[in-house]
């Protein structure tokens, strides 16, 4: 069976080692580098540079902690970060392929389009070839949405993936959107000395979070100085010299040196050959696949970035790993994305789950929801890190977790906890009773379940045996 994959990113590398492994001559094909826009210029390049944010906000705390500097406080070398950032995603791409060199993965660098149906054309440094195919993989991934009002020069007005084209700190940058890659370099750029605007086109900033989530980072930003402007519906973007100047559509202007579009992302579809096949897509470009990444053409797949939803690299390798799988006639039940756990890397992190109260009050599901916020929290206040919550949601019958968020130290981490219950259907007694470790961030966790726990002894009057193992207050 000859199993061609376009795209070397998430959803790619993933297929490309599953479908090896049930035997097929595979053949993934990359015009970049592997692992993708998520590798080389997206995930693990931003998050590098957010780890030079989180180090200057430890220096900014270290007196807390008894640390002083005889000279000044350090400041960013931009060129260092960034080659820092560009070294982070070469080492990470160099382990994809030692990955997949350990399987019987072909792998071809070079530009593909379908030339005929069962057969891929491919542009290569100096020379063509035909890779013929019965089953397809799309995974393309996607770039930087650019509105046709943005007068977008990659210098002084750029996209997200010129980041690493940058050589000093912007002395005012304005960050056109609010969602979760706004957020980040609103936090990057801030740390690293520039003055930032952030413009929210919603009435909160990360606007797919509950409002009291969103509400503490932009209380964080607001405190560090970060200037927020929300419901700033943006229609110009335009450079004016050593300037630029951002409009929005109720006559405001907005004026810095620098602005950042981070309006979201368009799939990469164009020059593909798509129309060759008969695959449809959607209004945004995306491909529409159903419940097994199967597009509308017979056994060709789409997964990732490609075919919209959650723009994640956890949710485009497990789609594509489904997807390899359900060609070969072994995949099981469609993958459930509905349960996969998202991050947004701001100070402090954010990290969803599952069902939020937003999504429940829209879908008109009844939930109970708990708070416990983190500021007694003894791992936290020893790092000098006291800021956020944990909110579980949870069904009012059963007390099943459904979902949940942290917004604090670490949560990045220890949403994994509560992914794994959200998962498995277990209850907040399940997490209560759940030892865990002293000083850490997660027994907040448990101290949310108690507290849970504890509102459905006292409305059903159960006797349930609370845990003794922890110290109250966490």
């Amino acid at each position: 069976m000859r199993y061609v994959i376009l795209g070397g990113g998430p959803s790619g590398y993933a297929a490309a080692s599953a479908a090896a492994a049930l035997g097929a001559e595979v053949t993934l094909i990359e015009d970049r580098g592997l692992g993708g826009s998520c590798t080389l210029t997206d995930a693990i390049p931003s998050k590098t540079l957010l780890s030079t944010a989180t180090v200057l906000a430890a220096i900014d705390r270290a007196d807390q902690s008894g640390v002083t500097f005889e000279h000044g406080k350090p400041h960013v070398d931009m060129i260092r970060a960034v080659a820092h950032a560009r070294w982070v995603a070469t080492h990470q791409s160099r382990g994809i392929r030692d990955r997949l060199e350990e399987t019987t993965v072909r792998v071809v660098h070079g530009r593909a389009h379908v030339d005929a149906p069962g057969m891929i054309h491919v542009d290569c440094d100096g020379y063509e070839q035909e890779v013929a195919y019965d089953h397809l993989l799309i995974a393309t991934g996607a770039s930087p949405w650019v509105p046709e009002f943005a007068e977008c020069d990659h210098q002084r007005v750029f996209t997200t993936r010129e980041v690493l084209d940058q050589r000093e700190t912007p002395e005012h940058l304005i960050v056109v959107g609010a969602g979760a890659t706004g957020c980040e370099y609103s936090e990057f750029f801030a740390s690293s000395g520039s003055q930032v605007t952030l413009l929210s086109a919603r009435s909160q900033v990360l606007p797919n979070e509950d409002e009291d989530v969103a509400e503490i980072i932009q209380e964080g930003f607001l405190a560090r100085g970060i200037e927020i402007q929300m419901n700033a519906r943006i229609n110009q973007i335009n450079v004016d010299g050593d300037h630029v100047v951002v409009k929005g559509d109720d006559g405001h202007s907005y004026q810095g040196t620098h602005a950042i579009i981070c309006m979201g992302q368009r799939a990469n579809t164009a020059g593909l050959g798509l129309e060759l096949l008969g695959i449809e897509q959607n209004e945004r470009g995306s491909i529409v696949v159903d419940e097994h990444m199967q597009t509308t053409a017979e056994g060709v797949y789409a997964a990732g970035d490609v075919a919209g939803g959650m723009m994640l690299a956890s949710t485009g390798a497990m789609q594509g790993r489904h997807a390899a799988l359900h060609a070969f006639g072994v995949a099981g039940d469609p993958i459930r994305l509905q349960n996969v756990a998202w991050t947004i890397f701001t100070r402090p992190e954010v990290a969803t789950i599952g069902l939020t109260e937003k999504a429940a009050a829209k879908k008109s599901i009844a939930v109970d929801v708990t708070k416990h916020y983190l500021g007694a929290n003894p791992r936290g206040v020893i790092s000098g890190w006291r800021e956020g919550m944990i909110k579980l949601i949870t069904d009012p019958e059963t007390g099943v977790l459904l979902g949940g968020s942290i917004v604090g130290y670490r949560a990045s981490e220890n949403i994994a906890l509560v992914a794994l219950a959200v998962n498995e259907g277990l209850s907040v007694e399940s997490l209560a009773n759940t030892g865990v470790v002293t000083p850490s961030m997660s027994e907040s966790i448990q101290r949310a379940a108690e507290r849970a726990m504890n509102r459905r002894i006292a409305a059903s009057g159960i006797g349930i045996a609370l845990p003794r193992t922890q110290p109250l207050g966490a």
